[in-house]
């Protein structure tokens, strides 16, 4: 009985440390394992594989020609000091252009929903800007995605996208070069 008294004063000089006991649930807001990490609402974010290749060529071939001949009599009455008048021309002109352009773009955006459309698709938006050796070069990409085209690692190829829009300037040095000067675009212009 001894043994049962001192068991139980124990027990109660613990209980006065101890404090009230706290229940917590065994559920944990936050990442989950099972979670669908998909894209679904504003803000949220996907990675965008951009792999473009375009390849475009036009040919024209124009051929023009004109003739044009006139003649006159000799004058008569009043007018028999003009005497017979005539004149031709004839003006040929041909010819040939040709255009080639080959554009291959290969990169990663990550892009943010910037609107849930009806059916539930995502219209995402994203811009890259790259800085080399005095170059400035921004991607901007624009485009709608169905979730279910978004990959478990939350990446999507753009040639998923619907309504893509890629675009691609540079500033620079190289960029300067590349465009025509004033007095090239003037003779342009003119010739």
């Amino acid at each position: 009985m001894r043994s049962i008294k001192i068991c139980f004063i124990i027990i109660m000089v613990l209980s006065l440390f101890v404090g009230t006991a706290m229940g917590q649930s065994l559920w944990v807001d936050g990442p989950s394992l099972v979670e669908d990490h998909r894209p679904s609402k504003v803000g949220d974010i996907v990675t965008v594989l951009v792999e473009e290749k375009t390849k475009a060529k036009d040919e024209a071939n124009t051929d023009i020609s004109k003739e044009n001949s006139s003649t006159a009599s000799d004058g008569v009455g009043i007018l028999n000091f003009i005497r017979k008048l005539g004149f031709s021309t004839e003006s040929t002109m041909g010819g040939d252009g040709s255009t080639e352009r080959t554009h291959n773009l290969s990169t990663t955006v990550t892009c943010t929903v910037t609107e849930v459309l009806p059916g539930g698709n995502l219209r995402v938006e994203g811009s890259k800007n790259i800085q080399t050796h005095k170059e400035n070069m921004t991607l901007q990409i624009e485009g709608i995605l169905r979730p279910l085209d978004v990959g478990p690692d939350n990446t999507i190829h753009s040639d998923r996208l619907a309504n893509i829009t890629v675009s691609v300037e540079g500033i620079g040095t190289i960029s300067d070069i590349q465009n025509p000067g004033l007095l090239t675009r003037l003779f342009n212009a003119i010739f």
